[in-house]
């Protein structure tokens, strides 16, 4: 009798949290999942912590940038007078697994430089005119900058602000020579960048690619 009792105040139990869990309370709003898995499954969130994530981003892109560099994303035929520009995608898409092998970029920020390098294929394609840098490449394609090397040698004087807490992360603003501002987003266990603009002096962001 006394197990019966048990497992029947067992299961009106599992029944009261399974009704808290799934929302049965009309006059509650219902909690997102990042309520229910801060500081379980889901990491912790805060300025400290995103100021550490840019950090190891930093360390990455100082290791890898001279790999990225030096993938050859475009083409042109080499006839002097009349040679055009082509995207090269066997060479965007090596350019792809770099930043998908370093598990710190969401499958939403690579997926949008890969729309991204088909937008410059178009564009190439519809420019007659031969230019000296073809369209979309005159600038790094993760810090936004053409100066890169001149960002990597004030990483570590970054200054950090504007941190902002999101449903899904956060973002925060990171000063080098410009402003970036990066956001972040929760993936299971991992707090993954899931977009880097540039913040103009306004405060407005120039989207990034």
């Amino acid at each position: 009798m006394k197990r019966k009792r048990n497992l029947f105040l067992l299961g009106i139990t599992m029944t009261i949290s399974a009704c808290g869990l799934f929302g049965f309370h009309k006059d509650q709003e219902t909690p997102s999942a990042r309520a229910y898995f801060k500081g379980t499954v889901s990491p912790e969130v805060s300025q400290q912590v995103l100021e550490e994530k840019v950090r190891a981003f930093f360390d990455w892109y100082s290791t890898r940038v001279d790999s990225l560099v030096d993938i050859q994303l475009v083409d042109n035929s080499g006839v002097e007078d009349t040679g055009r520009y082509a995207v090269n995608f066997d060479s965007t898409a090596a350019y792809l697994r770099i930043l998908s092998h370093a598990g710190i970029f969401t499958r939403d920020y690579i997926e949008d430089k890969n729309a991204y390098f088909q937008l410059c294929a178009s564009k190439i394609s519809q420019d007659s005119v031969r230019t000296a840098t073809p369209y979309g490449f005159d600038a790094d394609l993760i810090l936004l900058s053409q100066e890169y090397e001149e960002d990597i040698s004030n990483f570590s004087q970054a200054t950090f602000g504007n941190y902002t807490e999101t449903e899904n992360g956060a973002s925060i603003d990171v000063t080098i020579v410009y402003t970036l501002r990066i956001d972040f987003v929760i993936q299971g266990d991992r707090l993954l960048i899931d977009k880097i603009d540039v913040v103009t002096p306004e405060g407005q962001t120039e989207e990034g690619t």
